[in-house]
């Protein structure tokens, strides 16, 4: 028997039962997000069963400060970005990155969810330091996309590219922003080649992917320490979620 396609069945019985319910609206964390068939059965069916990007969440709930401006790089669905925008006073920025085209109206109708006027902005481009445009990868499905530096596979779209200089600048280059990270591996040139916009950072909230380091010529143990170097220690963790808060006079600054 091929339990692939047993356990394929099941998923797709399941979120077409909510569908057909409730409509594509799901609950996450007591946030109300829109998430498309379109977009595949993999993130509704992890929504019902409670395990959409579970890590993340937790690490979101547990540490974002409410009061200090965020840049989220991969907004996706913009499913992770209403929980941020949930957790955040009212007047604080919220600047969500997002390059895959197909999903950017899902993922701006979701992050400014309840968001105010002009507090959570949705940028079309790839974080790339590198400036210009960045070729970026549509995997398989939504949560797979990537830059071709990752060299990974899929479907090349040129987009536009955002550095982590002109995103603060965006916002008026406050200090301690909090950054939030899952990019499917591409979070290795924040740490590599923007490491001096790090001190800008107060907490970083960042999804890492020690399989896609080796195409970067680096490894998990060398970004943390880079990480360490500009001030920011690894205060909790939870699989590969990781959070890195400033420290100053001996406190955590996100806790102070």
């Amino acid at each position: 028997m091929d339990w692939n396609f047993v356990r394929d069945f099941f998923r797709a019985r399941r979120v077409r039962r909510h569908v057909a319910r409730h409509g594509e609206r799901y609950d996450f964390h007591g946030q109300d997000v829109i998430v498309p068939l379109v977009a595949g059965v993999g993130p509704a069916n992890a929504l019902l069963r409670g395990k959409y990007e579970r890590a993340e969440a937790a690490m979101i709930l547990k540490h974002l400060p409410p009061d200090r401006p965020v840049i989220e790089l991969g907004g996706s669905l913009g499913v992770i970005s209403a929980l941020i925008r949930s957790r955040l006073a009212p007047g604080t920025r919220h600047v969500v990155v997002e390059a895959n085209p197909d999903i950017l109206d899902i993922c701006a109708k979701n992050a400014q969810r309840g968001s105010r006027a002009g507090d959570t902005d949705v940028v079309y481009a790839a974080y790339y330091p590198g400036g210009g445009d960045a070729v970026f990868l549509l995997g398989a499905d939504v949560h797979s996309n990537t830059l071709e530096a990752g060299k990974g596979n899929g479907r090349r779209i040129t987009v536009p590219a955002v550095t982590l200089e002109r995103l603060l600048s965006r916002i008026g280059n406050p200090g301690n922003v909090t950054v939030v990270c899952d990019i499917e591996g591409a979070e290795a040139a924040l740490f590599l080649e923007e490491h001096e916009m790090l001190d800008h950072v107060g907490m970083m909230i960042v999804e890492l992917h020690p399989d896609a380091y080796g195409a970067w010529g680096t490894t998990e143990k060398a970004l943390l320490s880079v990480a360490r170097k500009r001030g920011l220690a690894e205060i909790d963790r939870m699989e590969d979620t990781v959070v890195l808060a400033r420290q100053r006079a001996g406190k955590i600054a996100g806790n102070a």
